[in-house]
């Protein structure tokens, strides 16, 4: 059973070493009856693409806007009017044009979710158009009937109701069909490729060995298949992050493997990301040993520009204290004031 909330959230664990990812696409609506002395907004919507908000609906201009301007998703929001979702609630709380008692919600999700498989291949896993009252079930579409389902008794009338709409049953089933090419189609439009990094630390409890990790960063979506392989062959991974995310709606992963120090070519890490493969070689060379040392290096002159200058002021105070210690209190007064 859905159970709808104010506020509608969706998370998503990124996994590594599956066969598929699961991506959504859908549209939340709330509205809400506004009683005497309410203020405030009746009536918000967003479109969501798994955890990015993609458009939202702008009450001052009467329309929805796009936070993403690729013209390949337009136009992707499903009818319905603002009015008419606040006709519908005011029907629902029996309000009438100069009074409605209390707060009522009626919330819409509406969309479907898809598994995307590593080689760019979709299939569709569930298509939805949900309604909740007053934080409880209301009534459901059915794709394969086009018919409603009623979630809850204060629901029959409108059922009865919406199932004679056949034009619009019609649309909305055609509009979630065709949810899942928009996944694709979006999908492909803010894909973000990894850039790899591999470097070698020393492994914690056996000195004849090395810690080979692989690192992807900056890439979008987040699902991502990483192996790192000798010969071809994959080897087992000492450790993994799993799928974390960045500062700038990017994701990272890193994974490693212990290795022989004697162990020097032949080593590749091998990432599968929306349906390409990129491959980076380790080659033991010394530039590969850490991807890190270029930002330790700057912070270790840095602190050892701050010591110097430290020193130069400190030593500076102490002569200007002992030129001063001979010298009459004005002397000194009009040293400090220069």
């Amino acid at each position: 059973m859905l159970t709808f909330s104010l506020i509608v959230q969706f998370s998503y664990i990124g996994l590594h070493y599956v066969d598929s990812e699961r991506h959504y696409l859908q549209f939340d609506y709330t509205v809400l009856t506004k009683p005497d002395g309410f203020s405030g907004p009746v009536f918000s919507a967003v479109g969501l693409y798994d955890d990015r908000q993609i458009s939202h609906y702008s009450n001052e201009e009467q329309t929805w806007k796009r936070d993403y301007s690729d013209a390949e998703i337009r136009s992707k929001e499903p009818r319905g009017s603002r009015d008419w979702f606040i006709n519908l609630v005011n029907t629902l709380a029996n309000c009438t044009s100069s009074r409605c008692d209390g707060l009522h919600t009626l919330q819409r999700r509406v969309g479907c979710e898809v598994d995307k498989h590593p080689d760019g291949s979709v299939k569709i896993v569930n298509a939805f158009d949900e309604y909740g009252y007053d934080g409880e079930d209301f009534i459901a579409f059915d794709i394969d009937a086009m018919q409603w389902k009623d979630k809850s008794p204060k629901a029959k009338e409108t059922k009865m109701k919406w199932d004679t709409y056949s034009f619009r049953n019609q649309y909305l089933q055609s509009y979630l069909n065709n949810c899942m090419d928009w996944i694709s189609t979006f999908n492909s439009t803010i894909s973000n490729p990894p850039a790899l990094y591999m470097f070698t630390s020393a492994a914690p409890l056996d000195q004849s060995n090395l810690i080979l990790s692989c690192l992807a960063t900056g890439f979008y979506p987040k699902h991502i298949e990483m192996n790192i392989t000798l010969n071809n062959i994959t080897r087992q991974p000492f450790s993994s992050t799993g799928v974390r995310p960045s500062d700038n709606q990017t994701f990272q992963i890193r994974t490693s493997v212990e290795i022989n120090r004697e162990e020097k070519q032949s080593y590749e890490c091998h990432v599968l990301h929306n349906g390409q493969t990129s491959i980076k070689s380790w080659d033991g060379s010394p530039e590969s040993k850490s991807h890190f040392w270029p930002a330790g290096a700057f912070f270790a002159g840095f602190v050892t520009v701050l010591c110097i200058l430290s020193l130069i002021y400190k030593n500076r105070r102490l002569n200007g204290q002992t030129n001063c210690n001979g010298s009459t209190t004005e002397h000194c007064e009009s040293q400090q004031i220069s």
